[in-house]
């Protein structure tokens, strides 16, 4: 498989601005005080690239003023399972990383059903999924 980096660069998308360090740690010590894990390696990684995107009704958020992007809010204003910090979502399904399990999911939006799952090493494969690619 290719890299999720890779297939972007043949999509129409939009993103956040530019990952600015500052918002990154103030974006980890918000959600460690909303009781959640920090944002996996794996995805702050991401982030560096693209600092959140939107593309045909699919989201990855970021650390980023864009509301429809931003991390922190998505977390306070959307429903979760436990033990998640939720990282993206589309038209059917959320993306969320189970910071027990240390592990990305795949999860429905209505009953919180895990439909797949993947280790930080699978990153690429749980955002392919998530933006339906």
């Amino acid at each position: 498989m290719r890299s999720f980096l890779e297939d972007l660069k043949s999509k129409t998308f939009t993103q956040g601005e530019p990952l600015e360090p500052e918002a990154l740690i103030i974006a980890q010590k918000v959600l460690h005080n909303m009781g959640m894990d920090f944002i996996p390696q794996s995805y702050t990684d991401f982030l560096k690239h693209y600092n959140g995107i939107k593309y045909d009704g699919s989201y990855l958020f970021g650390a980023t003023v864009d509301n429809d992007l931003d991390i922190i809010d998505k977390n306070e204003q959307m429903d979760k399972p436990e033990n998640t910090i939720l990282l993206g979502y589309n038209d059917f399904d959320l993306l969320c990383y189970d910071y027990r399990q240390k592990q990305y999911q795949i999860i429905e939006r209505g009953n919180f059903k895990v439909l797949d799952t993947y280790s930080e090493d699978e990153r690429d494969y749980a955002l392919s999924n998530i933006m339906a690619f």
